[in-house]
């Protein structure tokens, strides 16, 4: 007969580590809370227990079920009962009564597991619903994460470009003030004026960005766009330590997503297995009992034994081409879960080498900011001293002010990085199995 594989692996197994050695801290189980951010926790649990793309893959596990249901009770005896009368008139106006009532007991004999095949292969189908709703759940956590940091990126930014207005409104009372002196020239006001108006036109664009981000957020919640109102203040908070990373065979056992895939795999295996013993003799035995009567009388009481053996003969190669097909399905979810764990990896490599140069960028960028400035302290010196005029000035000020935008943005892509990491690992189910 046909054995299932239970210990299966991935076609491609890499025997070496990860490039990037990480001796890290233990993940908590609920991974953003290494954040310490208790209004991240608050909506991770309205988004867990509210979200609906997680609600339909609850409806998929209860649909699972029912079927593995209904292939469990095919290892069981049937018992049904049929009742059935007529009326006749024979002749002579006479009338006649008949009643038959049966009750049959009928049992396939599963002698080479065909049904048990069937039930293994509805269970793991269960097993792997199961498994997809805790990856739709991890998901859904570094979406919320990622969401709700951008939502702070965006008010960083709008609070700081209302900072550099007034300070480009403070550098232009100086000027004018110069101007009337007769030590700027009308360009020079010129200049910082629309120094100015650029940074206004920057507010709309950030501000819409903030309202997309808010709707995303509140249907990640399950709410409706225009339901609530929340405010998201604080800065963006510091990068906890990198986590343990283990070795990629970990990730067989840690990712939802191959956890699944490999109960699909042992569902489809099992598929074979009733394919195989299809194609073998089947045999059910039972008995009838019952009576049969006329004018509503038991009449005649009965009860009989029957045994039947169906094996198939001849049938065009139908069985043994669904069996192919099977097996062709098997080796089809074997090469796919060989590459998504592939693709495992490699989502935890590039995590962690895109953490490592945004550090790196991060670093390079608040090192330019210290100079730019110095750069901008003295343009503004000589410019003061009628050394120079104010274009140096307006130009070390532009790129102030471009990188301390910038580096807000890199900050949040530092956190968007180490979501990464975390959803490339996977770890610890976020979700209790859920009942029925």
């Amino acid at each position: 007969m046909y054995e299932v594989d239970h210990e299966r692996k991935p076609l491609v197994t890499p025997s070496n580590p990860y490039s990037i050695t990480v001796v890290g801290e233990t993940l908590p189980a609920k991974w953003w809370q290494s954040f310490a951010d208790d209004k991240l926790d608050d909506l991770m649990k309205n988004a867990l227990s509210n979200n609906l793309t997680l609600k339909q893959a609850v409806a998929r596990i209860e649909q699972a079920r029912a079927i593995e249901k209904q292939q469990r009770s095919f290892l069981f005896p049937e018992l049904n009962a049929n009742v059935d009368g007529s009326l006749s008139w024979p002749g002579k106006g006479k009338r006649q009564d008949n009643l038959n009532a049966t009750l049959e007991l009928s049992w396939e004999v599963d002698l080479w597991k065909r049904l048990e095949s069937a039930r293994k292969s509805s269970s793991y189908e269960v097993q792997a619903a199961q498994e997809d709703l805790h990856d739709l759940a991890l998901i859904l956590s570094t979406q919320v994460a990622d969401n709700y940091y951008q939502i702070i990126e965006q008010k960083l930014q709008l609070e700081l470009i209302e900072h550099q207005i007034k300070t480009n409104e403070t550098q232009l009372e100086l000027i004018e003030l110069r101007f009337g002196q007769g030590q700027a020239s009308s360009v020079d006001v010129y200049q910082q004026r629309q120094q100015i108006a650029s940074l206004r036109t920057q507010i709309p664009p950030f501000k819409a960005n903030l309202q997309l981000l808010n709707s995303r957020l509140k249907v990640l919640l399950g709410m409706s766009p225009t339901d609530g109102k929340w405010e998201f203040l604080g800065p963006l908070p510091p990068l906890p330590p990198l986590p343990q990373t283990g070795v990629p065979m970990d990730l067989l056992k840690n990712r939802p997503d191959l956890r699944k895939v490999f109960r699909q795999l042992l569902a489809a295996d099992y598929q074979v297995a009733e394919a195989v013993a299809d194609r073998l003799p089947r045999l059910r035995i039972g008995s009838e009992g019952g009576f049969r009567g006329s004018d509503f009388r038991a009449d005649e009481i009965f009860i009989s034994l029957f045994s039947q053996i169906i094996a198939p003969i001849i049938d065009w190669h139908r069985r043994e081409a669904e069996q192919e097909r099977r097996e062709a399905i098997v080796k089809e979810i074997w090469a796919f879960y060989s590459e998504a764990y592939l693709i495992a990896i490699e989502e935890v490599e590039n995590a962690l080498w895109l953490e490592k140069y945004q550090r790196q960028l991060l670093q390079a960028s608040q090192e330019e900011l210290r100079i730019a400035k110095e750069n901008l302290r003295e343009s503004r010196n000589q410019y003061i001293q009628g050394l120079t005029d104010y274009l140096p000035v307006l130009i070390a000020l532009q790129s102030v002010q471009a990188l301390e935008q910038g580096i807000i943005i890199q900050r949040r892509l530092l956190i968007s990085n180490r979501i990464l990491l975390y959803r490339a690992i996977g770890g610890t189910s976020l979700l209790g199995n859920p009942k029925n």
